[in-house]
């Protein structure tokens, strides 16, 4: 019996074949006889702890459990069933077998049951057997309704690294002889190889060798249990990643399937609407050998380790439907701790309700047992890495695989800003300073591009004087990418380019040729140049997004100009959108949004400096003394797979009480200018909070004149600065409290 856990998950194959029958599309009734729990092999990884010579079914207790199911069309409304048969090793009781499905076809006849032509009978095997004569002859009788699958779980070395004989003896040679005639009577069949500790070196060269041997389809699962340790993850990423690249320079995904890559695994799980239980226990019947019923066979006595046997009823009393409440009313979030509920790796990530009760601290199936934890962010890493290598080649064409690749992103972090120059522009509010010149090496850009592609994030690449050279384009082939470049610069761009353009001390290259989208970079005190420069430029482009350099300086004054400029703007927008729609991020942003659009330094986004290290964004890269805002470097990244973000808590809107309630989307918190102002990054200067406010309302003045009043809302307000209603609340006294304040 091999260790393969009831709750498994096939996955997403890479080439989707079609299984239309019912009892293929999980609409089928599953009925499992234990028929023996005796067993030729002593499998490291098996959660079969009792093996026995003793325990057995007869044949009059699987009649009577024939018996019952047939007749209780209440309990097993499906259209479909599968019997399943299992062990120990369940041919080693062919006989019995043949008797059992003799009796099932018989009886399905008599009672003119709807199951009688839809049923299959499904075992898994050790193989050790398959040849035996008795064997073939009840295969050759039942083979249209039959599912057998042998376990064979690769190479010699891995498959005899753990499927042994009682004397530790490996069982490859033997069962090796047998696959092309197990082949040849079932040419679609796939096998479940089973992956546990001491075997993680071998999973390439398993998988591989298993397609060499005719296997078109490979389900592969690690074990459940509290059998791993720290840095086996990294072992098994590392043999993801290289299996990943041998199946695309191969193009074995064109005909090869294997259950380890999944398009659909890997993302953040919304507790209310991605609530579903993983596990089917309860909605299957398991037969012991005595007659007694289990929710599935995880919780038959000789599967448990720590806990008596779960019993949902018997034979002898019919199944107890209050023993089954549990099991159906069992959810994602009841068992699951805090950290698997707000996990951006979530889903795929499987459980097994037995190994979760043989494990609970209590009698209880409501407690996850989380050990596989690391193995499924490290198999998601590797899903990441090969879906975005094999979706450049190879595009997806189902619907629903184009869907979750446009959505292939984590809740939390999305992209990484990377400075290959340190003289490169600044594209936002920081400002560059001066320092001997740093340029990011190619090996560092190429751990950079891994990191990219196996944590599903976009580069946003900015560049200094130079466009990317040919090795920089070879490294960053698989990585989705915009370069970021001065609009003064001299060389073209093939890329998808975003333009910056500083207002002060840029003038525009002699052959500019403009770009989707310009990013304009100016002083306070030329704001009210602003409108004739826009005028002048906006033809050119799609999106203009404007960024006040020196804004933390603003005064009252200047303010009060940059009203008048947007008041300017907001006349010309309309007449401007008649020759050609523009976005502008100042004005058209809040049209748009209905929820906080902001920078997100620290939580969307962090940069990466040409020095190799990790800062929150490009600002703190150049600060004077930029190593106290250093996070890692690039290679402590990818050897620990954590980004350590000192307060990462405090770059989330949630904990900055000045912007958790206002209502200016478009704002972009810029959380460097609030560490220059304030010097807290979760609290914007009152010059910040009174811009965004200035935008918003003019933004507002926008909605009649472009016809948008059937779509947009902005409610009016009496401030500019949302600190100051934070203020009345904190500190407005009830009606008639003339206390004084007490002095600390």
């Amino acid at each position: 019996m091999e260790k393969n856990q009831a709750s498994t998950n096939d996955g997403q194959l890479l080439k989707i074949r079609d299984r239309s029958e019912a009892w293929r599309d999980g609409e089928a009734a599953s009925i499992t006889f234990i028929v023996t729990e005796d067993c030729q092999l002593r499998c490291k990884y098996c959660y079969i702890c009792g093996k026995n010579t003793f325990h057995e079914m007869s044949f009059e207790t699987a009649k009577g459990a024939v018996d019952y199911v047939l007749s209780r069309r209440d309990l097993f409304p499906y259209g479909s069933v599968v019997w399943d048969f299992i062990g120990g090793e369940p041919l080693l009781k062919v006989d019995l077998l043949d008797q059992i499905c003799d009796y099932i076809k018989t009886r399905s006849y008599e009672l003119n049951h709807h199951w009688f032509d839809n049923y299959r009978f499904s075992f898994a095997t050790n193989g050790l057997l398959y040849g035996n004569s008795a064997v073939q002859r009840f295969i050759e009788k039942n083979k249209a309704h039959l599912d057998i699958t042998i376990s064979i779980d690769g190479t010699k070395e891995k498959h005899d690294a753990q499927r042994v004989f009682p004397d530790g003896s490996g069982s490859y040679d033997r069962i090796l002889p047998l696959i092309p005639l197990w082949l040849e009577q079932f040419p679609e069949a796939s096998t479940k190889a089973t992956i546990g500790p001491g075997d993680l070196g071998y999973i390439k060269d398993s998988v591989l060798h298993l397609w060499e041997l005719g296997l078109k389809t490979i389900n592969m699962n690690v074990v459940m249990e509290d059998v791993w340790k720290d840095g086996d993850e990294v072992v098994f990423e590392r043999q993801l990643v290289e299996l990943a690249d041998e199946i695309i320079d191969r193009k074995l995904y064109v005909d090869k399937n294997c259950s380890l890559f999944d398009r659909h695994i890997g993302f953040y799980q919304d507790p209310e609407t991605e609530n579903q239980n993983w596990c089917g226990a309860g909605r299957m019947l398991a037969v012991n050998t005595e007659g007694g019923f289990h929710p599935c066979v995880r919780f038959a006595q000789y599967s448990l380790s720590n806990r008596k046997s779960r019993d949902t009823g018997s034979l002898a009393t019919g199944v107890d439907t209050n023993l089954l409440r549990p099991f159906h009313a069992l959810d994602r979030v009841t068992q699951s701790p805090e950290e698997c509920l707000s996990c951006e790796y979530a889903s795929g990530c499987a459980w097994c309700q037995g190994n979760n009760y043989d494990m609970a601290q209590t009698d209880t199936i409501s407690s996850r047992a989380t050990y596989i934890c690391k193995l499924h962010k490290a198999r998601v890493r590797a899903n990441n890495y090969f879906w975005n290598k094999l979706d450049k080649i190879a595009p997806p064409t189902d619907e629903n695989d184009i869907r979750v690749a446009k959505l292939r992103q984590r809740k939390g972090l999305r992209s990484l800003l990377v400075l290959l120059d340190s003289a490169a522009p600044s594209f936002c509010y920081y400002e560059t300073s001066e320092k001997p010149r740093q340029i990011l090496d190619d090996e560092t850009l190429r751990q950079i591009a891994f990191y990219a592609l196996t944590e599903n994030l976009s580069l946003n690449l900015i560049l200094g004087d130079a466009p990317l050279t040919d090795a920089q384009r070879e490294i960053l082939k698989w990585n989705d990418y915009i370069v970021f470049r001065s609009a003064s610069a001299a060389f073209a761009a093939d890329e998808k380019t975003t333009d910056v353009f500083d207002f002060e001390a840029d003038v525009w290259a002699d052959d500019y040729r403009p770009t989707e989208h310009l990013i304009v970079r100016i002083a306070k005190d030329n704001l009210s140049r602003l409108p004739e420069f826009l005028a002048e430029r906006s033809l050119a482009t799609e999106r203009i997004s404007l960024f006040i350099k020196d804004m933390g300086a603003m005064t009252d004054a200047d303010l009060e100009t940059y009203r008048d400029v947007l008041k300017r703007l907001t006349a010309w927008l309309p007449e401007r959108e008649e020759a050609k729609p523009l976005q502008l991020s100042i004005l058209t942003d809040r049209l748009q949004l209905e929820e906080r659009n902001h920078c997100d330094a620290g939580v969307k986004h962090v940069a990466v400096g040409p020095d190799g290290n990790f800062y929150v964004c490009p600002g703190f890269y150049y600060a004077e003394n930029n190593d106290d805002f250093r996070i890692a470097s690039v290679a402590e990244v990818l050897e620990t797979r954590e980004l350590p973000i000192k307060d990462k808590r405090l770059y989330r809107h949630e904990y900055a009480p000045i912007c958790e309630n206002c209502d200016a989307f478009h704002c972009r918190r810029c959380v460097w200018t609030n560490k220059r102002t304030t010097l807290e990054v979760n609290t914007p200067s009152r010059q910040q909070c009174v811009c965004a406010h200035l935008e918003r309302n003019a933004s507002r003045e926008l909605i009649e004149p472009l016809y948008l009043q059937d779509f947009v809302s902005i409610p009016e307000i009496d401030y500019l600065d949302p600190f100051d209603e934070l203020m009345k609340k904190r500190y407005a006294r009830p009606q008639g409290d003339e206390r004084q304040d007490e002095n600390c």
